[in-house]
């Protein structure tokens, strides 16, 4: 008898200690984990894959650059009204209901622009509504999937997590520009139904997470008044951090300055095969990046930022003379390099200054904050091909976007911060 209890408690003792560890191992033994993160990768993929797709197709429709900027700031514009208010929603408890909903609606949005190309009725308003609508349900699924990920996965297996959703971002950007090329080439129509089959089987793995703390709702009633002071929250949450206060101008008109770019690779490539190259040439830079920014890890935090954004940078510059599809290629996997060394920084930086039980809504206002310059550059965009090469644009960008880095140097808010 004594030796069974001994028995039990060791098999105890090694459960525990299999779980304490840091590992991937004791990562993927979270059953709850392993079903988010695979329904992450397919519906990551079905992004990647509708991203290219939808401008694709609004170049096939109209070739016109103005909407195609409205169907970019379709996806943008969402983000920046409801966004916001997700992040106040998802905070307050079940989580999994929001990435359920979001699913759904997704899915069925995608399916209905396949079956109206196939039909022959699709026209460019109905693309920019259906991307206005998935956008929005996008809002609210990302800070959803932030928080569920903080509730499920433990404290010391958190980084492995982190480490895992940026090498299946990076997985994704090799796969889903090379799958939407070879979809694109067969049928726009299979593309989108590709896409929302993703989202589909999405749906399916959430569905049998069984979390009871992504179910649970907060025991105050949301109000007007509760609303808004969930809402001031977490922009003053931002505005407490003194690195992020002080960037934050800095990156919105950075963010405003390289919005354009969505638009200028869909009309400076030939076609989709091109785009596509151009899409997995950006992701093997981010890779790379992904790789190397360990060696600035004893560095001060502005640096591998700084040093991104002037490889991203001058990789633009460098594009205003180039036309050689290998040359643009290189020159988009050093851009892809430079802005993972700037977004990995400001992602260490938010998850780590950023109390736990205000992320959701933290993520979406620096989320809505960073978005809030895009559309009116996208619509700006449009007009301005109509006078300007797409050359001059890229080597605009580049002269404008090195005086806003070079401002963000000199600050010496930023630059203090940034010694600790």
């Amino acid at each position: 008898m004594s030796k069974t209890v001994l028995e039990s408690n060791l098999s105890k003792d090694i459960v525990e200690s299999d779980e304490k560890k840091d590992s991937y191992k004791a990562l993927f033994a979270i059953k709850n984990y392993s079903l988010l993160i695979a329904g992450q990768l397919v519906s990551a993929i079905g992004d990647g894959v509708y991203a290219l797709t939808l401008i694709w197709t609004m170049k096939v429709l109209t070739g016109s650059a103005v909407l195609m900027s409205f169907v970019l700031a379709g996806e943008i514009i969402p983000t920046i009204i409801f966004g916001i208010f997700a992040g106040v929603l998802v905070d307050r408890g079940n989580q999994k209901k929001y990435m359920l909903i979001a699913d759904i609606f997704r899915g069925l949005v995608i399916l209905s622009i396949a079956l109206l190309l196939i039909g022959g009725y699709l026209s460019p308003w109905m693309l920019i509504v259906a991307t206005i609508i998935t956008s929005s349900f996008n809002a609210l699924f990302s800070p959803a999937k932030t928080v569920a990920i903080r509730k499920i996965v433990p404290e010391h297996l958190m980084a492995r997590a982190q480490s895992l959703s940026a090498t299946i971002q990076t997985i994704v950007g090799l796969l889903a520009p090379a799958i939407a090329g070879v979809l694109i080439v067969y049928s726009l129509p299979t593309a989108f139904i590709f896409n929302a089959a993703t989202f589909f089987i999405s749906l399916i793995c959430i569905a049998f997470i069984k979390q009871k703390s992504l179910t649970e709702k907060s025991e105050t009633k949301l109000n007007f008044k509760n609303f808004s002071v969930d809402l001031k929250t977490g922009l003053k949450t931002i505005i407490a951090v003194p690195i992020l206060r002080g960037m934050i101008v800095y990156l919105v008109l950075i963010n405003f300055m390289l919005a354009p770019v969505s638009i200028l690779f869909p009309m400076f490539v030939k076609n989709a095969s091109e785009l596509a190259i151009v899409q997995i040439a950006f992701a093997i830079g981010i890779l790379i990046g992904s790789l190397t920014i360990n060696f600035f890890s004893k560095t001060k935090k502005i640096i591998p930022m700084i040093l991104g954004l002037i490889l991203l940078l001058g990789a633009f510059a460098t594009l205003a003379f180039v036309e050689n599809i290998v040359v643009v290629a290189l020159m988009v996997s050093i851009a892809g390099l430079g802005s993972i060394f700037a977004s990995i920084i400001l992602q260490t930086l938010f998850m780590i200054k950023v109390p736990r039980e205000v992320l959701g809504r933290s993520q979406s206002t620096m989320r809505v904050l960073l978005e809030s310059s895009k559309p009116i550059s996208l619509l700006l965009t449009g007009t301005l091909l109509a006078h300007f090469s797409i050359s001059n644009l890229f080597l605009g960008i580049s002269i404008f976007g090195s005086i806003i880095v070079l401002l963000m140097v000199l600050n010496p808010a930023i630059s203090k911060e940034s010694n600790e």
